[in-house]
């Protein structure tokens, strides 16, 4: 049994085509904004179930939202500390005190690595120490966990946000 749902979206276009480009494109990017932020929070969601976190490491999922084109991307990464020395984000402080950036790592794992081994005279090298394995990194694959998630839900909850957003700016900049 198959149920037609009839939406009468006539207003909203009215509403949109009253306001000017520019508060246009603010309601649709805050729209995109608020759906970005919320499958943001999903995504450290699934971080802090797989991994132990802190808010540097949480600071690398970072929420996009496209200047040109309609759309957001929610990715990991890390971001270098400016010249005073601030906004430094997704990097994990290891016991040498080394930043590193583990975001990257745990989505996708890491290929088992090993030292080279160490050569020169035969004196010599039976002192050093042989090649050994150093490890690799599991794959948590958190981001992947996210877009399964919520891969259902966003394009309705895309729309609802827009249309929330339209109506917000409407409102404030004076429109019916």
């Amino acid at each position: 049994m198959a149920r037609d749902i009839d939406y009468d979206d006539r207003n909203l276009q009215q509403l949109f085509a009253d306001l000017e480009p520019k508060r246009r494109l603010q309601a649709v990017k805050g729209g995109f904004r608020k759906e970005a932020n919320r499958v943001r929070k999903t995504a450290i969601n699934n971080l802090r179930s797989s991994i132990r976190t802190d808010k540097d490491l949480e600071k690398g999922v970072r929420a996009i939202v496209f200047k040109r084109k309609a759309g957001f991307r929610v990715t990991v990464g890390t971001k270098k500390a400016g010249k005073n020395g601030k906004g430094e984000a997704g990097f994990h402080t290891n016991r040498q005190g080394l930043k590193k950036p583990i975001l990257i790592w745990a989505e996708d794992g890491t290929e088992e690595r090993k030292t080279k081994p160490k050569q020169g005279t035969r004196r010599r090298a039976a002192r050093l120490r042989a090649s050994h394995r150093t490890g690799r990194m599991k794959r948590y694959g958190f981001m992947a966990q996210t877009l399964s998630s919520v891969r259902d839900t966003v394009t309705a909850d895309i729309h609802e946000m827009v249309t929330e957003n339209v109506q917000k700016v409407a409102k404030k900049y004076g429109c019916k």
